[in-house]
C-alpha cells in the first residue's frame, strides 16, 4: 500500500477528511469526479484507500466516485492498462467491482451506484471528451468535480467545452487501436477533436467563484475545490462561446498558445 511522505505526526485521518469533504458540500448521494494528488495532503493514515473510503463513506450506496484513468499510446486494455494519472486513479481503478470505459486516453473508472452508467458507451461517442461521454454525463447527472491538491489545469472535464464549441485548434490523433476491437494487433484508430497543448483553465476560477459554482476547504495540507459540474459547464461554455481562446494562455513565450492563437486569426 502507498502512504503520502514518511512522517506521521501530522497524519490525516480519514475522519478528518470526511468533515473537511462534508464541509465542501459533499452529501449522500453525489456523484463524483476526482481529480487528486495524495501527496498534497501530507500524511495520510492508509494512503490512498482513506480518501476514496472517506468519500465513499459520504456519499453512501446512493453515491458514486470516478476517476480519469488516462493511459499512454500503447493498446489500451481497460482491463490492464495502468492509469498514468496518480495513485488515487490506480487504486480506484484496482477497486473490487470497478468499472472503467472503454476509450484511449480519456477514460475514466468508477465505483458506487451510477458507475454503470457513467462508464457505458464512450467507446460509441464520437469524441473523446464530448456529448455522451462520461465527462457531459457527468453534467447531465448533476454531479461534483473535486480537484484535491491540484489546481484547475488538471481539470480534464474543460476539454469537454472545447469539444462542444468545437474550438479549431483540437486536433485528429492517429493512435494504436484498443485491445476491445477485433484483430487489433498493427492497427490504427483516429482520434477527432484530441486536445493537445497547454491551456490556462486558472482564470475560470474567479469566473466560478463569483457565480457561486465552487466551494473550497483543505484537506491536510492540500486545498480542494468542489466544483458543480453543470453550472461549470454553462458559465465556461458561453466564456468560449464569446472568445474560443478563453483557455489559451497570455505568455508570448508559449509557443502551443501563441500558435493558436495565430492560427484563429488567420481562418
Amino acid at each position: 500500500m502507498y502512504k503520502s511522505n514518511s512522517g506521521c505526526g501530522n497524519a490525516v485521518s480519514k475522519s478528518k477528511m470526511k468533515r473537511a469533504f462534508a464541509a465542501a458540500g459533499i452529501v449522500p448521494g453525489d456523484t463524483l469526479l476526482m481529480h487528486g494528488a495524495l501527496s498534497a495532503i501530507g500524511y495520510a493514515e492508509n494512503g490512498a484507500d482513506d480518501v476514496i473510503d472517506a468519500l465513499m463513506e459520504l456519499i453512501g450506496t446512493e453515491g458514486t466516485l470516478a476517476v480519469v484513468a488516462m493511459s499512454g499510446n500503447q493498446p489500451f486494455d481497460a482491463a490492464t492498462s495502468p492509469s498514468s494519472v496518480g495513485i488515487l486513479t490506480e487504486t480506484l481503478r484496482l477497486r473490487p467491482g470497478a468499472y472503467r470505459s472503454l476509450r484511449p486516453v480519456h477514460s475514466i473508472a468508477a465505483i458506487g451506484k451510477r458507475a454503470k452508467e457513467l462508464t457505458e458507451d464512450h467507446d460509441k461517442a464520437q469524441t473523446n471528451c464530448g456529448e455522451g461521454t462520461p465527462y457531459t454525463k457527468l453534467r447531465d447527472m448533476h454531479g461534483k468535480i473535486i480537484l484535491l491538491g491540484v489546481d484547475m489545469n488538471r481539470n480534464t472535464t474543460l476539454h469537454s467545452v472545447e469539444d462542444i464549441c468545437d474550438c479549431s485548434y483540437l486536433e485528429e490523433r492517429t493512435m494504436l487501436m484498443p485491445t476491445y476491437y477485433p484483430d487489433y494487433e498493427g492497427k490504427t484508430i483516429t482520434v477527432r477533436k484530441f486536445p493537445p497543448g497547454h491551456r490556462d483553465f486558472l482564470k475560470l476560477v474567479p469566473v466560478l467563484r463569483r457565480a457561486g459554482a465552487v466551494k473550497e476547504t483543505v484537506v491536510g495540507k492540500a486545498c480542494v475545490k468542489v466544483i458543480d459540474a453543470a453550472m461549470m459547464f454553462d458559465i465556461a461554455v458561453k466564456a468560449v462561446s464569446e472568445d474560443e481562446m478563453f483557455f489559451m494562455c497570455d505568455n508570448p513565450a508559449c509557443q502551443y498558445c501563441s500558435a493558436a492563437r495565430k492560427a484563429a486569426k488567420n481562418v
